[in-house]
């Protein structure tokens, strides 16, 4: 029985005598500011790009046919209809050319390049500059 008593006692004065607990403070260490991650989005529609066998119809400037890359404006079934959006633009600043293609599709273009990344960044400029060409294309004359 003695044993006991002593027991309890022992336990009492374990469970009471440890009433505060000294924790050790957390020690934080600064976090390094990481920068948000951020998705670069492209709204800007990519380049349409077409190859077909294009020429320079009668009336039109023939140095046009030189040339491997063309910005275009417009595509018209009839010649009159290219015409009038030819002088369009005239009036507008470019200096326009018509091609037709093999399927008697007239384009209408405002500028043809040698270089391809230069017809491009050409596109971009026109589609920026000027609202209403957003759908300028680019055009690649297939070789013969």
């Amino acid at each position: 029985m003695k044993i006991l008593k002593i027991f309890f006692i022992l336990s009492l004065a374990f469970v009471f005598g440890c009433k505060t607990q000294h924790l050790m403070p957390e020690t934080t260490t600064p976090e390094q500011m990481k920068e948000p991650e951020t998705t670069k989005i492209d709204n800007a529609p990519k380049i349409v790009v077409k190859e077909e066998k294009v020429s320079v119809p009668d009336g039109e400037e023939k140095s046009l046919d030189s040339k491997r890359f063309y910005v275009i404006l417009g595509s018209f079934g009839v010649y009159q209809n290219a015409q009038k959006f030819k002088n369009q633009l005239m009036h507008e600043g470019f200096y326009p050319g018509i091609l037709v293609n093999e399927n008697g599709l007239y384009r209408v273009c405002v500028d043809s390049y040698d270089d391809e990344n230069t017809a491009r960044k050409k596109v971009t400029d026109i589609r920026d500059e000027y609202k209403q060409f957003r759908d300028a294309w680019l055009l690649i004359k297939k070789e013969n």
